[in-house]
């Protein structure tokens, strides 16, 4: 094939855009790789999702039920065939940029080839994406599957086949033992079900149930298993954390105290508390213990808990991961406690350590990443303003972005975003394309007034046509 006739390929840009994002990613690996720093690829989460690889790659069982095992089973495999933890970070660094074909697909089936194109230009450039491909964490992994869970349902919303529904969730729940997160997605997931039209009633309760049982069939062995090892009826037990992380962040808000300290306060009575054998003898017995306790708290300040869930800063780029990478700044300085307590600028101020010049090295990326955020808020307006018409989109927006952004509450990170990128890439896309086209319309539109005799409504000959209509799948 002829250089001409491959650019001429409609799959070219897609694969260039692809490649771009690949190449970007493996731009903050290569840094720590060179170095040897494996240790720039880890955070304390890391700890036992490679221990956890470790083990199975020597043949041994799945340590403990701390962690859902989807990430670590994949580590596992590249540890056994190199040996080297770099190999992981290497291949969702890869695999992290490749993602974005699946954002374009999602995006091409849902309005048109230039919205998908958009889509993933979006996807691919995206600072926090781009710098936690490398790391040792599970959320490029799951971000994959988002990616696809996304694509599955608008296959399902254009063509109403029920099998495209089942794939939804049986990638869901393939998710689910990446990140337990996404455990309850099937109840967004059946809503957006029985709320789509020109699909018969009978049909819908046949596909939800059919795919229910699907779902469950694959997460409940893996939830069976950690039942007998005496941690519950559970994905993870790593759960029951949320009461000493956004339990503690919620006393800090009520007590008008310091997040660390009640962390540590809370800690400290867990642990005099678990002592006790009789009462607490199994991760059964002190997970449930410590749900019971977060859902008491919530219970006592729902206010509070539910303003704590809507947290404005998993929306920010993870520069900080990246300077990381290339070994310009450290984690671990205590800079998350100065966010909640002085707010952004004190803690972008002490996580620089003055060295406030450092940023801008960033600036294009954050550029794309504002400009995503601006045109996916200018979309939602549209579609808040013709609600009538575009309800559909706004249910998918809370089904694949914000049931995301909302679920992980007042202890976040800029990595928690990563499951929601794929929608908000997709109404960026729109947004930006329908903001370009108003724009033309507005710069075809005569100044002067017709001459004398010549009627208004005579539309004046244009030079360029609009863009195409997009055939957007609509609930």
């Amino acid at each position: 094939m002829k250089v001409s006739q491959l650019i001429r390929h409609p799959w070219f840009p897609v694969l260039l855009i692809a490649l771009t994002g690949v190449l970007l990613r493996l731009g903050f690996f290569l840094p720590g790789f060179a170095a040897g720093a494996h240790e720039r690829f880890l955070r304390p989460d890391s700890v036992f999702y490679m221990h956890a690889a470790r083990e199975l790659a020597a043949g041994r069982s799945y340590p403990g039920s701390v962690r859902a095992p989807g990430f670590s089973a994949v580590a596992a495999v590249l540890l056994k065939g190199t040996g080297d933890p770099f190999a992981v970070s290497l291949f969702f660094s890869v695999a992290g940029g490749l993602a974005a074909v699946l954002v374009y697909c999602a995006g091409k089936t849902f309005a048109d080839r230039e919205t998908g194109l958009t889509a993933e230009a979006f996807y691919a450039l995206n600072l926090t994406g781009i710098v936690n491909a490398p790391m040792l964490l599970s959320d490029t992994f799951f971000g994959i599957f988002t990616a696809l869970q996304l694509w599955l349902f608008v296959l399902f919303l254009k063509n109403r086949r029920p099998v495209f529904f089942a794939l939804t969730m049986l990638t869901a729940a393939l998710g689910t033992l990446i990140r337990p997160i996404n455990l309850v997605w099937f109840l967004p997931a059946l809503t957006l079900l029985f709320c789509t039209p020109d699909v018969p009633r009978r049909r819908r309760f046949l596909s939800g149930a059919v795919s229910l049982l699907l779902f469950f069939a694959v997460i409940t062995p893996w939830m069976a298993r950690n039942a007998r090892r005496g941690a519950g009826f559970c994905i993870d037990v790593n759960t029951g954390a949320m009461l000493h992380q956004n339990g503690a962040m919620l006393l800090a808000e009520v007590n008008g105290s310091d997040f660390e300290r009640e962390k540590a306060v809370m800690l400290e009575r867990l642990d005099r508390l678990f002592q006790d054998r009789q009462h607490f003898p199994d991760e059964k017995s002190k997970g449930e213990y410590r749900k019971k306790e977060y859902l008491r708290l919530i219970g006592r300040h729902p206010l509070i808990w539910l303003k704590q869930q809507f947290q404005w800063k998993i929306l920010l780029p993870d520069a900080p991961t990246g300077f990381e990478l290339l070994g310009l700044t450290k984690s671990d300085r205590g800079t998350m406690a100065v966010l909640a307590r002085d707010g952004l600028f004190a803690a972008v101020d002490h996580y620089f350590d003055g060295k406030l010049y450092l940023p801008l090295l960033f600036l294009p990326f954050l550029a794309v990443v504002a400009l995503m955020y601006a045109a996916c808020a200018f979309q939602l307006c549209r579609d808040v303003l013709t609600v009538k018409k575009n309800w559909g989109e706004l249910l998918l927006f809370l089904a694949f972005a914000e049931y995301y952004l909302f679920l992980p509450g007042a202890i976040t990170a800029p990595r928690y975003q990563i499951p929601a990128l794929p929608m908000i890439s997709i109404l960026a896309a729109e947004g930006l394309l329908a903001a370009l086209d108003l724009l033309r319309k507005r710069r075809r539109k005569p100044l002067l007034r017709p001459a004398e005799g010549v009627p208004e409504n005579v539309p004046l000959q244009e030079t360029g046509g609009d863009l195409p209509q997009s055939g957007r799948v609509e609930l």
